[in-house]
């Protein structure tokens, strides 16, 4: 028996993160203010942004538009990213914000960052001036 396919968002009004929505296999449908606390009861929002399905060294999701500090190397310094869907590979990439530089988080198969590697501290869209400055603009 295989195990029920699971998709999580996180729901925003504007700049305001109001809920987690939870669909298992495209027919369930649970919210959460928190994140906790699940139930059928709906939740209004603007914005969506889709769970990557990796966790943080503190076990916060990752989320799409999530800035993070991140590094490729275990020994090496944090540099920041922000976490961006890459539509014509279908993946989410972590795009440093120094360079132009586009890390996945899995390649041929392999993971590359381990929890210990991430460490989510804010979101682009509290950040409209980096957001302009990189050229990114919603879907």
């Amino acid at each position: 028996m295989s195990s029920p396919l699971e998709v999580k968002y996180r729901l925003r009004i504007n700049q305001k993160i109001v809920g987690y929505l939870r669909k298992i296999d495209g027919k369930s449908n649970f919210y959460s203010p928190d994140g906790f606390w699940w139930s059928g009861r709906k939740i209004d929002y603007k914005e969506i942004d889709e769970w990557t399905g990796y966790l943080d060294k503190n076990r916060t999701p990752i989320y799409e538009w999530d800035i993070l500090h991140f590094k490729i190397d275990p020994d090496a310094a944090y540099c920041k990213g922000v976490v961006l869907w890459e539509a014509n590979q279908e993946r989410f990439v972590i795009r440093n914000i120094d360079d132009e530089c586009y890390f996945p988080f899995l390649l041929d198969g392999l993971q590359l960052f381990s929890r210990d590697q991430l460490n989510v501290f804010s979101h682009l869209f509290l950040n409209p001036d980096l957001k302009e400055h990189l050229g990114i603009e919603d879907d």
